[in-house]
């Protein structure tokens, strides 16, 4: 991979065609909203039945965010002019937010314990990760429009400078403390808070290990090494086009595989339509 293209799949420019780290990113994230639109029918079906209120709330994340990074990959194709940094940076911000709240309700959610339920966990969910993407957001706007540090799109005038790449250090070394914590939690007197499930403890392994990508290729870019550029990249690329499939097969695709919740929950619906749970509530209010 050249360092010219690195660069692109790392700080696209305003003015300058990025196809590669468009199709690239673009191509797996149609692939996704297809699968998703595929099967839309039967997994509203399954919601509705269910009437699990954080499923809902995570499959709706996933359209809205995998939505709009397809839309910020077909503007860059179609935004060929330099007056166009504005509405690129909005859509990096907009997409960046849906994302990091979907990561961080991963963990405020599963540290509630996985197998709770109900509106309130699903509200202290959503103010706490709500609350952490705003706030990373609030502080790359004032990066971005106060300080007129590129923290997404390349900067002419010398890219390869820490007020720039301190922010994705800083951003990597905190995601990678949060995971590590994750992973060593089993291990000690607190290990009844996450689930016994290995596929998250994989989760948890695959997302240290972009973290930390994304920490090299910080140092790196920082220390004025192109090859950062490129280590950084693969990193950013992994994370727009494939993390919310990881999202998906980690926690959404087993809920809609099972086929015995389907039996289970179509069971309970028409017993509780032929007025079987009455005389129970009857007998024991009675």
């Amino acid at each position: 991979m050249g360092a010219g293209v690195c660069v692109n799949f790392v700080s696209p420019q305003p003015g300058v065609r990025v196809l590669a780290y468009d199709l690239a990113t673009g191509l797996p994230t149609l692939a996704f909203l297809a699968f998703l639109a595929w099967g839309l029918k039967p997994a509203l079906r399954k919601l509705q039945r269910s009437r699990s209120h954080i499923m809902a709330t995570y499959y709706g994340f996933l359209w809205g965010i995998t939505g709009l990074n397809f839309f910020r990959c077909i503007l860059q194709m179609v935004q060929t002019g330099s007056n166009h940094a504005t509405s690129w940076n909005v859509l990096w911000l907009l997409t960046r937010f849906g994302m990091i709240a979907l990561e961080a309700s991963v963990v405020v959610y599963l540290l509630q314990g996985y197998v709770s339920s109900g509106r309130q966990a699903l509200l202290n969910t959503l103010v706490v990760s709500g609350s952490a993407a705003l706030l990373e957001t609030l502080v790359k706007v004032l990066y971005i429009f106060a300080l007129h540090v590129p923290l997404f799109l390349f900067d002419p005038t010398g890219d390869m400078r820490w007020s720039k790449w301190s922010f994705w250090l800083l951003h990597g070394l905190a995601a990678m403390l949060c995971y590590t914590a994750l992973l060593v939690l089993p291990f000690t007197q607190w290990r009844e808070l996450l689930p016994a499930k290995a596929s998250f403890y994989k989760y948890a392994v695959c997302m240290l290990m972009l973290y930390t990508t994304v920490t090299v290729g910080s140092i790196l870019v920082g220390s004025k090494l192109m090859a950062g550029y490129c280590v950084f990249g693969v990193a950013s690329w992994l994370y727009y086009a494939s993390y919310p499939v990881l999202v998906y097969v980690t926690f959404l695709a087993e809920f809609f595989a099972d086929e015995q919740l389907d039996i289970d929950l179509l069971y309970y619906s028409e017993m509780r339509e032929a007025g079987c749970f009455d005389d129970a509530y009857d007998d024991s209010f009675g």
